[in-house]
């Protein structure tokens, strides 16, 4: 296992960041502004049962946006909720032994140096983090799409203009992907990657923990 320094927890997913993201480009004075927040919320804690509840009695159009982002950003979440049903959002149930609970697996996207007095990677004390919680499975995905090696719970983190170098080739490749989610989320990490270096030029690694 790798030894890292992590002071404090980025618990939010692709999907939360999303909605968020949406409610604050509809602003405050919309009706659905408040609905967006909590469900961000709620995905992030990973209250689900909770989340489905409120996903249930709220207005047809937003609850359709955040399951349809659900279902495309974190579709192993959106099993959770919803099993195998198909078909319209608005018709669907959530399963019955749903449970609300901490999101425990998962991986966040760090970029790191190496701290040669303690002999570890950590990072820079005051960056901003802008990419949300993945699976692992998400984060495996991403790895192995660019060619960079998927067990990353037991590999250093990767060198970051190779990263970059990988992530470019990918999007230039499959351009005709875009629309799909692991396009958009090979393009996620390219950008994070692309902020950390422009921004922390000390950082020379980057990787998922």
């Amino acid at each position: 296992m790798r030894a890292y320094e992590f002071t404090e927890d980025k618990g939010s997913t692709l999907a939360s960041r999303t909605i968020s993201r949406y409610a604050d480009e509809i602003g405050p004075d919309s009706m659905d502004y408040d609905m967006f927040k909590k469900s961000a919320e709620l995905l992030d804690a990973g209250k689900l049962k909770t989340l489905a509840q409120h996903l249930y009695y709220a207005d047809t159009s937003p609850r359709e946006y955040v399951m349809k982002v659900i279902s495309k950003k974190d579709p192993e979440t959106f099993k959770k909720m919803y099993g195998d049903q198909e078909g319209y959002f608005s018709t669907m149930e959530p399963v019955k032994d749903l449970t609300d609970g901490e999101i425990q697996e998962g991986a966040d996207f760090y970029g790191y140096y190496k701290d040669e007095e303690k002999g570890v990677y950590t990072y820079p004390k005051d960056m901003k983090f802008e990419i949300g919680h993945v699976s692992n499975v998400t984060a495996r995905s991403i790895l192995s799409s660019i060619g960079l090696d998927a067990d990353f719970e037991n590999t250093s983190p990767y060198p970051i203009d190779e990263f970059l170098q990988a992530t470019d080739k990918y999007l230039r490749m499959n351009v005709s992907d875009k629309d799909t989610m692991q396009y958009d989320n090979v393009e996620a990490v390219h950008q994070e990657a692309s902020r950390f270096k422009k921004q922390h030029p000390e950082i020379t690694h980057v990787g998922f923990n």
